[in-house]
């Protein structure tokens, strides 16, 4: 244990690499692990995983807080005005840190076969593929159009394969798809022989304290890896449209998972112990950060904290209302569900509800095994993967899609299963999936993306009728005045 913690260490702390030191830097194995290690820090920062993409910006775009003092950091965001200074400032770094990381790995593959014959080849530019498509995808869900509203050939992104300053053209969503699907097909090949395939998770496979740490081997599932790769896939498949082939990935690797377990749904019986507040055994990808706790208290405070819901830049959960219409909405919710129980704290009537999941102790470190899987920032789950599958099941096979959905909800701590009847039709079955999504992604910044893939109404107290222009993030202006298109 302790080598992988004093690895995990060496792993976080790197600099994103740039041109100026490539030729230096990327020589050997050693080398090219720093430079993914500096993709991992990108995508880690506060304005993409380290906040804005997660609980910060992202959240403030769903039902999940109520932020009502104009004053607020996030109001504008919260009302969907991106043209004020603060989101179009958010918005901006988000693009520029989304495509750095992808000029990122890009350089590591413009380099990559200087070290063709190392053992570990396959593993550093499967994990650089998969990269760039990773940020590839989240550009394209959240700047590209929502298909069913402008169609799978409206122009969305540019997609950059090499290493590139100047600007690139922009292409449609379906030539963006065609090469997702390219990226990931070439990083599965690559990472066909991934250790997390025979090893669990969390993982460290450096044996010796004599042999030089290799972090290409430790803890896969805080790296990009073969089912994260699957699991992109599933989750492409499923934004283009394509359910059938959405769920054909998605099982090929609920399959092969109920094998190796080497990541697995959580049992309830886990849920007390504070390291599985956030079910980190389900994790297919996340991304680890010893900021974490700096970076949830910049929006939100302690359990005990007094102080005024409206304060900003804090983010409350809009409690009463998730309470009553999601968590124990008739139909489907029920009080003993672990997330109702134990990601909302309020100790007593004088303080406003809290969101609690991301709260701990500051004091605490990763080298602390009770507490380190807090410090891990879920990106893919297990969870979504069968919520995949059971959508496409509602139309092909309702039986099994409640029988996905019951049995992630028996994870919870649900114990009443959900029913076949004659009101169980395929789209009351999807919106019970939907709302199932709902309750296990507050805080996660995910759900934006999924009201947009369905150009469905955001659910709020009053919900938010979908339109284009809230779903479709702004292009910044920069990219606009010097990537002009044809």
């Amino acid at each position: 244990m302790l080598v992988l913690l004093s690895g995990c260490e060496k792993f976080l702390n790197v600099n994103p690499i740039d041109k100026a030191y490539e030729e230096d830097l990327l020589t050997d194995r050693t080398g090219f692990a720093t430079a993914l290690a500096g993709v991992y820090e990108t995508l880690n920062t506060d304005t993409l995983y380290g906040r804005e993409m997660k609980y910060g910006f992202m959240e403030t775009l769903v039902g999940s807080y109520n932020v009502s003092n104009e004053a607020h950091k996030y109001y504008r965001s919260y009302e969907h005005q991106y043209n004020y200074d603060e989101p179009k400032k958010i918005i901006a770094n988000i693009w520029g840190k989304l495509y750095q990381s992808i000029n990122q790995a890009n350089i590591i593959l413009a380099n990559v076969d200087r070290v063709k014959d190392d053992p570990y080849y396959n593993l550093i530019k499967g994990e650089a593929v998969g990269l760039r498509a990773f940020s590839h995808f989240q550009l394209l869900k959240l700047f590209g159009p929502s298909i069913p509203d402008e169609g799978i050939n409206a122009q969305a992104i540019p997609y950059k394969t090499s290493v590139s300053y100047t600007g690139t053209k922009f292409s449609t969503t379906a030539a963006v798809i065609n090469l997702l699907e390219q990226d990931l097909s070439e990083a599965r090949i690559l990472l066909d022989k991934d250790p997390i395939r025979s090893n669990p998770r969390d993982a460290n496979l450096n044996q010796f304290a004599y042999e030089r740490y290799n972090s290409l081997i430790d803890y896969r599932g805080i790296r990009m890896n073969y089912y994260a790769i699957v699991a992109m896939q599933a989750m492409v498949a499923q934004w283009k449209g394509d359910m059938e082939r959405a769920r054909q990935y998605a099982e090929e690797l609920i399959a092969e998972l109920k094998t190796t377990n080497s990541i697995r749904m959580a049992l309830s019986s886990e849920m007390g112990q504070i390291g599985n507040i956030r079910m980190p055994m389900e994790n297919i990808f996340a991304l680890f950060s010893n900021r974490i706790a700096a970076l949830v208290g910049s929006v939100f405070v302690p359990a005990d904290a007094i102080i005024s819901s409206s304060t900003s830049p804090f983010l409350f959960p809009n409690y009463s209302w998730l309470r009553t219409n999601l968590y124990n909405a008739a139909g489907h919710g029920s009080l003993n569900d672990y997330r109702l129980a134990n990601w909302f704290v309020q100790p007593n009537t004088s303080y406003p509800w809290k969101l609690s999941k991301y709260l701990f102790d500051q004091t605490r470190q990763p080298a602390d095994a009770t507490y380190r899987p807090l410090f891990e920032n879920k990106v893919i789950s297990l969870h979504t993967i069968y919520m995949i599958a059971a959508e496409n099941y509602a139309v092909s096979n309702p039986s099994k899609a409640l029988e996905y959905l019951n049995l992630v909800r028996n994870s919870r701590n649900i114990t009443t299963n959900i029913s076949m009847s004659d009101a169980m039709t395929s789209q009351r079955i999807k919106d019970l999936i939907f709302d199932e999504m709902r309750k296990e992604n507050i805080g996660e910044g995910y759900l934006f993306t999924e009201y947009k893939r369905l150009f469905r109404a955001i659910d709020r107290r009053t919900a938010i009728l979908p339109k284009r222009e809230i779903f479709r993030l702004p292009i910044p202006d920069d990219e606009l005045l010097y990537n002009p298109q044809n």
